[in-house]
């Protein structure tokens, strides 16, 4: 294969990686995965990927913002909490072992998936305020670790936080999911920058991918509603929670 052929299948990847990203997560297992198999060290993959990562994210964030779905200052809050957690995660995964964050990983998404399908009133009260436990402002803290050490669904667990310890819609998780990734995102690329871990090429064709999918993403999940969100996420952890238990 050619490097034409790879950039372009790359294009094409960081699109379904940031359209599963948008509504669920673990889209960065795709173009990890591509790179890899290019023989891009996993180091310089895991760097490489954070570009196209705030890219994702940045364009979510205008998408949601166009359809009038926005709570920067409370996105800005959980992401002020996971920024020291990502710098330090950033820092240490060029000595990266996840295999035990496999594991956790699987059994969180199945959790995930379990509340997701329960009824609302068993999650939340009925009306009023949003209700926001303290807990999450330190759960914040520990998911920003784990994403600036691997990133690979990160989403995931940021679900889990915000529907076990948030009132909030699955819409409005994912709104504040794309928000907090982005800001905390920005860090850690600059760990990886300074350290060289980031191919630029690679990194700029995948993120005008990851751009373009996100966009399509978010509007067709505000368009579609939760039912839509359930589903993808659905699949995308059953798929995962199986791969990371039998791996």
């Amino acid at each position: 294969m050619n490097e034409y052929l790879f950039l372009f299948i790359l294009f094409l990847t960081g699109i379904a990686a940031s359209f599963i990203n948008m509504v669920a997560a673990g889209g960065s297992f795709l173009t990890l995965g591509w790179m890899m198999l290019w023989g891009v060290d996993p180091s310089m993959a895991n760097g490489t990927n954070r570009i196209g990562v705030i890219f994702g994210t940045g364009s979510g964030m205008m998408a949601y913002r166009s359809e009038k779905l926005k709570d920067f200052k409370q996105s800005l809050y959980f992401a002020l909490c996971a920024i020291p957690g990502a710098i330090i995660g950033s820092y240490y995964s060029i000595k990266m072992d996840d295999e035990l964050f496999k594991q956790v990983l699987a059994v969180i998404m199945i959790l995930v998936l379990i509340t997701m399908f329960l009824p609302k009133s068993v999650l939340t009260p009925a009306e009023g305020k949003v209700r926001k436990s303290i807990f999450i402002y330190p759960a914040m803290f520990a998911i920003g670790f784990y994403g600036g050490f691997i990133q690979v669904g990160v989403g995931f667990i940021l679900i889990a936080a915000l529907r076990f310890l948030t009132d909030y819609t699955l819409l409005q998780v994912n709104m504040h999911k794309v928000s907090t990734v982005f800001l905390y995102t920005l860090p850690a690329v600059a760990v990886f920058g300074i350290s060289g871990e980031i191919n630029w090429k690679f990194a700029l064709v995948m993120s005008a991918g990851n751009a373009l999918g996100a966009w399509l993403s978010v509007k067709i999940a505000v368009k579609k509603g939760e039912g839509f969100i359930k589903i993808m996420l659905g699949v995308a952890m059953v798929i995962m929670a199986v791969k990371f238990l039998l791996t």
